[in-house]
Parts: structure tokens; sequence; C-alpha cells
């Protein structure tokens, strides 16, 4: 009987997801101003060095060796943590076999929702994804000692599809992975992706930056604010999301957001150019 388990539980998984073939996700209207926490007003004004820790440090002529990886892995893995959205998801549940217009039913599935995110500042200020934790009614952290954390959205971005974080009431000093300038890389550059796919926990994956400025189709400029993407090579899964993309010498210029659905070995980052716009939009108030 032993032989036949993992048989019986891929056809389990397979059965699950054909399942969900016809389930329609409501992604909600994107291109709205970013949201702002009231209870974080004080940071208006504030200087940047509050909200992240940043390093000149993001590109170097390095010879590569396995031990660099290790330890550029090794050091950011403390800054990474899982994040567990408790979700009420809006479904439309299709009545026929097919997802035909007007076949369908709103409810709210209750769930929690997986992805990656990395501390910034010391403070206990994250960074992840806008889509990991747009719905969150309750949003939980995992550390890499496996100590958990209650965050709340200080704020969050549809547009850049960004959100920063902040544990709440506790004075720990956490580690942090710095932030590099995302205008120093260029294609060929080692990266390294970490996260949490597919509830794995801690994982590490390894490529190249494939390509600066990538537009893809279907993300229009939205509030007068244009997206582009960084692409790479190093593989990006579902619970990914929000997990910091690192180059050689340990500083962040990005964060991991998509793998491409039909085509392996294409990924695709949120450049830091992005995000210390969105952080210069918390810190001056000033929604652009």
């Amino acid at each position: 009987m032993k032989k036949f388990l993992p048989i019986i539980l891929i056809w389990a998984i397979a059965l699950t997801i054909s399942s969900c073939l016809y389930i329609e996700v409501d992604t909600g209207a994107r291109g709205g101003p970013a949201l702002y926490h009231p209870d974080f007003q004080f940071l208006k004004g504030v200087s940047l060095e509050k909200l992240v820790v940043k390093t000149d440090h993001t590109i170097a002529d390095m010879i590569f060796k396995t031990s660099l990886i290790r330890k550029v892995a090794k050091n950011s893995r403390k800054a990474v943590v899982s994040i567990y959205a408790k979700t009420k998801q809006p479904y439309r549940i299709h009545l026929l076999p097919i997802p035909i217009i007007g076949s369908g039913l709103p409810v709210r599935v209750p769930g929690i929702g997986l992805g990656s995110g990395f501390f910034i500042h010391p403070s206990g200020y994250l960074l992840t994804n806008n889509h990991v934790i747009q719905r969150a009614e309750k949003i939980k952290v995992l550390t890499h000692d496996d100590s958990d954390y209650e965050v709340i959205v200080v704020a969050r971005d549809p547009v850049y599809d960004l959100a920063l974080l902040k544990v709440v009431g506790d004075n720990h000093s956490f580690p942090v992975i710095p932030m590099g300038n995302s205008d120093a890389i260029d294609s060929g550059d080692m990266v390294i992706a970490v996260g949490n796919p597919l509830g794995l926990g801690h994982t590490v994956t390894s490529g190249i930056i494939s390509h600066t400025g990538r537009n893809l189709s279907g993300v229009s400029e939205k509030k007068g604010r244009h997206v582009s993407f960084i692409q790479t090579d190093a593989a990006i899964n579902p619970g990914s999301s929000g997990g910091p993309l690192i180059t050689l010498t340990g500083a962040w210029i990005g964060i991991n957001t998509a793998g491409a659905i039909t085509g392996e070995g294409i990924g695709f980052a949120v450049p830091g150019t992005l995000v210390h716009q969105f952080l210069e939009m918390i810190r001056t108030g000033e929604w652009k």
C-alpha cells in the first residue's frame, strides 16, 4: 500500500487543482491611489533612513564561486520571512463546466494566502507585494528561527504592486538586507532570488539578469505612472512573491513579483527605483 501513496497523493492534488479550474478570482480595480494607514502619519517628514537601510555597494567584479552564493544566501536567510495572510477572497464560482459570463455566483471564501517578504530596517519594517496582502484580515510573518510576528500594513500601492509592513508592538532588532541601486545592474549580472515558494519555506534560486526595463503586455500605465520590470531567469514560483532579488554583494535590487505562466526561466521583479519612489511617497505623504 505504501508504494501507492505517492500516486494517490499526486492524484488527489491533481483532482484538487482541476476542481479549481472554473473559479474566477476577482482581483479588484488596479490603478487606484496608494493607501496609507492613519496610525503611521508620523512617518511624514522623517528621513528615508528611518525606513530602509541602503548600501552603495550594489555591483562588484567578483570571481564566481559556490561559496559566494552560499554566503549571500546565508546572510539573507535571517532577513527573509514567510508571510501568511488570513483572507476572505471574493470568488465567482461557475455553475457550468465552462466559465460563461453570467453563469457564476459571487462568494467570499476564507483562506490563507502565502507569500514572502524581507526586513529593510531593524525596527521591523518589511517589504512585500501588494497582491500578497491586499485582502488580508490578519497577517503574520514567520522568520528563519520559526518565530512568528503579527504585522500591520503601513502603506500599499496597487500600481507598483508594493506594500510596506511593520511588526506590531515588538522592540526586537531585526536583521536586514541593504537596498542597492537597481540602475547599476545590467543584463548578465548574477542574482539570487529568495522566498517561500508553494509554502515550502526558505528557498534560494540563482540566475542572471535577463533584461532591465521590461514592459509587459497587460500591465498598462496607471495614474500617470509606468511600471517596467527586471527580468531574470532565477526561478520565481507562487509563494515567492514579495521576496528579494539580490546581487552577489548582498544588496537587494528588486522585489520578486511574478513568474511567466507559459515559459520556464522567465521571472519578473519590481525594480528598486520604483520601491524608492514608493518609500518617498510614504515619507513625504505626497501620492503621485
